[in-house]
């Protein structure tokens, strides 16, 4: 039997285990738990050269039955199945904007539900922050667009980038990629801005000449174009204070070097965390390590003085004593006492051996720089989050900004 087949039989054979009507949802199933499990197992020892999510895949299809459009999703811990063959998608007009347009004509409960299982909080986060950094990349490292191009594409850009992003998603689904790209971007709007204009700012930090000209566009200029008067995006925060786009770089200059400098210091610590990882000795550091041999050193040192103060007494008890017998035991007792202080003192030769050779000095000044790090970390930490409320309204204004568009000035 083929392990295609195997896997088609583990599937209809614990169909009791599938989740049909996930959560209640019609048209939404998934395996998950145990079943999910024994799927991943029958597909672990495929050769290298054959994709497993798309070998289960077709095994999916082929045990339900599912058409192109059916979409089915192998994640980290489960099997998403969204049948969307019994979903009515509503005409779509590009050239009028409508609530249909706006995910590409499918219902948006649709789309909401499979958002929830396509996405956890950790790998929304990653993602949104991956689409944001490649849209940065592309409109001001790669093309270094100027504003109006910026104004008249950014959105259909985004969407298109969080579209080509959804790989799970088969491209024989593309019109409803392109539907669910416009919900991830309508539900995370702010989040993609924020983290866009995180970039631009901290690029301005480091006086990017582009994006410090570039920016100068949001002052609330009059623009004329084709003689058409204009008022351009100003950056106000929430509380209607507006900032010159000229001085930005003094605003955030001091907040992003300071970040650095965290940064740098975080960096140095870790790197003594390893330096003094390396030096510990049975899980010890050699500080440590010296003081628990000091402490046997001293043990052993009583234990030889209690010793020879044993056998001058047995010495003396000897000399008095007429009974031979009892002469004997205390001869045993000594001689069993002396070879317990020859074998000691060997010990406690081997314990000054390596007392001596303990490098405590580099632990010592590692302990010192890690206390001096850690200070610093802390100091600089507090000063960013002094600062913290200024970047913030500079940031929520650029994101205002960044989502306007010229007015027209009657």
């Amino acid at each position: 039997m083929t392990t295609f087949q195997t896997l088609i039989n583990l599937i209809n054979d614990n169909e009791d285990l599938v989740d049909f009507e996930h959560k209640g949802i019609k048209d939404l199933t998934v395996i998950h738990g145990r079943l999910f499990d024994d799927v991943m197992n029958v597909v672990k020892d495929l050769n290298d050269d054959v994709d497993n999510k798309n070998f289960i895949k077709k095994a999916i299809r082929e045990v339900f039955e599912l058409e192109d459009r059916d979409i089915v999703l192998v994640k980290q811990k489960q099997i998403v199945i969204k049948v969307l063959q019994h979903v009515q998608r509503n005409e779509v007009d590009d050239t009028k904007p409508s609530i249909a347009n706006r995910f590409n004509g499918f219902p948006e409960q649709e789309i909401e539900r499979l958002y929830e299982e396509y996405f956890d909080k950790t790998s929304l986060n990653i993602f949104i922050k991956k689409i944001s950094n490649d849209v940065f990349k592309y409109l001001f490292v790669r093309k270094q667009v100027n504003n109006d191009y910026y104004e008249s594409n950014i959105y259909s850009i985004i969407q298109n980038h969080i579209a080509n992003e959804l790989t799970e998603i088969e491209d024989k689904n593309a019109e409803f990629k392109k539907g669910f790209a416009g919900y991830i971007f309508r539900i995370n709007f702010i989040d993609v801005f924020s983290n866009i204009s995180d970039k631009i700012l901290e690029a301005i930090s480091y006086r990017d000449d582009y994006l410090m000209s570039w920016i100068k566009y949001y002052n609330g200029q009059v623009i004329i174009k084709q003689g058409r008067r204009y008022e351009a995006p100003s950056i106000i925060n929430n509380n209607g204070q507006k900032y010159n786009p000229s001085a930005i770089f003094g605003t955030i200059a001091m907040w992003f070097k300071t970040r650095d400098k965290i940064n740098m210091l975080k960096k140095r610590l870790k790197d003594v965390d390893k330096n003094l990882e390396k030096l510990r000795i049975d899980n010890l550091s050699p500080i440590e390590y010296k003081d628990e041999l000091l402490q046997e050193k001293i043990y052993l040192e009583n234990y030889i003085s209690e010793a020879n103060d044993r056998i001058k007494e047995l010495l003396d008890k000897r000399l008095v004593t007429k009974d031979e017998n009892m002469a004997y035991d205390i001869n045993d007792e000594i001689q069993e006492l002396r070879l317990e202080i020859k074998e000691d003192r060997i010990e406690l030769e081997d314990i000054n051996f390596h007392v001596m050779n303990i490098d405590t000095i580099s632990t010592k000044r590692l302990e010192e720089d890690k206390a001096r790090l850690e200070k610093d970390v802390v100091r600089e930490e507090k000063a960013l989050q002094q600062n913290f409320k200024v970047y913030q309204s500079m940031q929520s204004a650029l994101v205002k900004a960044l989502t306007s568009k010229r007015k027209p000035i009657a």
